[in-house]
């Protein structure tokens, strides 16, 4: 269960009112959900900045790539291209698989 706080004051303790409203010690009616704050747990919270770390560094990976194939076709260097191309889709995979396995989640 999720730990609900007034979003206007942090507050936790909450007076019932109706069934659909309650009252906060700062004086906020509180009527819809996005009125509230929901607590994250610190251990998800360090999971989701690790992921999203792993995130943008594939990304800046990729873009980097990007430059450097377009750099060895400039260049006209295929054996070179060939390998940036294969470490390009590797890249792509792993962001992929990323995304998809948190979505499943």
């Amino acid at each position: 269960m999720k730990k609900l706080s007034c979003r206007y004051c942090g507050n936790k303790e909450f007076y019932v009112l109706s069934v659909n409203e309650t009252l906060c010690k700062c004086g906020m009616r509180l009527k819809k959900f996005s009125d509230y704050h929901t607590e994250r747990d610190a251990k998800w919270e360090q999971l989701f900045r690790k992921e999203q770390k792993r995130k943008a560094e594939l990304i800046s990976k990729i873009s980097l790539l990007t430059r450097e194939i377009d750099s060895c076709l400039d260049n006209r260097d295929e054996s070179r291209f060939q390998e940036l191309t294969e470490e390009l889709k590797t890249c792509w995979r792993a962001l992929h698989i990323g995304r998809n396995h948190s979505e499943k989640v």
